[in-house]
């Protein structure tokens, strides 16, 4: 959910940085940094296949090469006006291949945050998928990153029956939930119920105990989804 509101360019890291400290007070720090560690081992993940890629795009146009100075001239030979002639393509693919395959001293993640916000009128949609497309010769690493990301489907699960008992977290749907993710969202339900002292529903379906007063707005969406 963090890398998906860093890669819209409304928000970008300034997010993470304004929310992280409303939701976890003093672990805000560590979280931040978290995050950001882990979204740049990610984009160092891309980094490697577009290497990888750009690579063997240039071994390809090298074997190219040597096979039509051996007399394979197809590859490298352009139809104009009915004779063959040498077009130089493959050489010229071979050299961006090259210098596509180098480093530069700043990578599309760090240009990413560094540059400006986009400015979006209010009240008007603003399609995600659509600027990165735009801008993926500005970013041509990164913008893979954020399509990937930016295109997973939301979960139409309720967010209350996520964090049921029972047979409401193993169904029929959700069969192949691993052993701790099983425990995790149970003892996480029990543990919000203990905190507040709340039993669980009652036959109307309402809480056994009224909220304290002092329940501010996230801890009542704990509540809400323990519930």
């Amino acid at each position: 959910m963090a890398f998906g509101a860093i890669m819209d360019p409304r928000m970008k890291f300034l997010v993470i940085e304004y929310a992280y400290p409303r939701i976890y007070e003093e672990q805000s720090g560590q979280n931040i940094s978290y995050v950001r560690a882990l979204l740049y081992e990610l984009f160092e993940e891309y980094v490697t296949c577009f290497e990888e890629e750009a690579k063997e795009a240039s071994d390809t146009c090298k074997v190219g090469k040597e096979a039509s100075k051996g007399g394979s001239s197809g590859l490298k030979m352009s139809q104009e006006g009915g004779s063959n002639k040498y077009s130089g393509w493959l050489d010229f693919t071979a050299y961006v291949s090259e210098k596509t395959s180098k480093k530069p001293a700043k990578t599309d993640l760090d240009n990413y945050l560094e540059d400006g916000l986009e400015i979006s009128a209010a009240g008007k949609t603003f399609d995600v998928i659509g600027w990165w497309k735009n801008n993926q010769a500005k970013y041509r690493i990164l913008s893979r990153l954020a399509v990937d990301i930016l295109s997973i489907p939301i979960s139409t699960v309720a967010s209350e029956s996520t964090f049921s008992a029972g047979e409401l977290v193993v169904d029929t749907y959700r069969s192949k939930l691993g052993i701790e993710t099983v425990q995790a969202l149970i003892c996480g339900s029990n543990w919000i119920r203990a905190h507040y002292g709340l039993k669980g529903r009652t036959k109307t379906g309402r809480w056994d105990k009224k909220l304290p007063k002092h329940v501010n707005g996230l801890e009542k969406l704990k509540l809400v989804m323990a519930y």
